[in-house]
């Protein structure tokens, strides 16, 4: 089994973008944190058996926020249903294929890296009618498949393996954002320090 503690966030170089009349500001600063769990096996082959492939298979749920500017002053007649500024956050509730390679230096230390795919699942809440278009519209844009790239290392002793690894997502979050609909670009991707504690409970290949 494997067990992990992550923290993503959402990176651009241009952090702030506009979508029609409203300013997005992703939260960048501070990595949110989140968890993943799921299962893994191993085949280990060439001199010595020192090099391994470990398919992992695993649900992850993290989060990513962003503050919402409207241009544009909201009138008293639409107040209850427009706003000035607004925080709002994402769900990442995702199911993740990964396919490490790796290489073992000694007896316990070892170093991996592989390609990741990623589905993102939909909570309830983005299922549900946000709202505000703006949420709803950043919400719906996002990509439900991904691929991303990981590195990292890892030590083991006994049954217990322990990981830190760094992934960052290869294609943007979204193409786009819709919004009334026209198409709005957005440049942001994925990212995200893993640490794992993986748990051997059959033996291995």
């Amino acid at each position: 089994m494997l067990f992990g503690h992550d923290l993503f966030r959402v990176t651009n170089q241009q952090p702030a973008f506009a979508v029609g009349q409203y300013r997005v500001v992703p939260r960048m600063t501070t990595p949110s944190p989140g968890f993943r769990i799921g299962f893994w096996g191993r085949y280990n082959f060439g001199p010595e058996r020192r090099w391994l492939l470990q398919p992992e298979l695993s649900y992850s749920r993290n989060q990513s926020w962003h503050r919402v500017t409207n241009t544009v002053e909201p009138v008293p007649a639409t107040a209850p249903t427009d706003f000035s500024t607004l925080a709002t956050s994402q769900d990442w509730q995702r199911l993740n294929v990964a396919l490490p390679l790796g290489f073992r230096f000694g007896e316990h230390f070892l170093a991996l890296s592989g390609p990741v795919l990623a589905v993102r699942i939909p909570t309830g809440y983005e299922r549900s009618g946000q709202d505000y278009a703006i949420v709803h519209s950043i919400n719906s844009s996002m990509r439900r498949l991904g691929v991303a790239w990981q590195a990292g290392v890892g030590y083991e002793l006994g049954r217990v393996m322990l990981t830190a690894r760094y992934e960052r997502s290869m294609l943007r979050v979204a193409r786009n954002i819709e919004l009334n609909g026209e198409q709005y670009p957005f440049r942001h991707f994925a990212s995200q320090i893993s640490f794992g504690m993986a748990l051997r409970v059959a033996p291995l290949r």
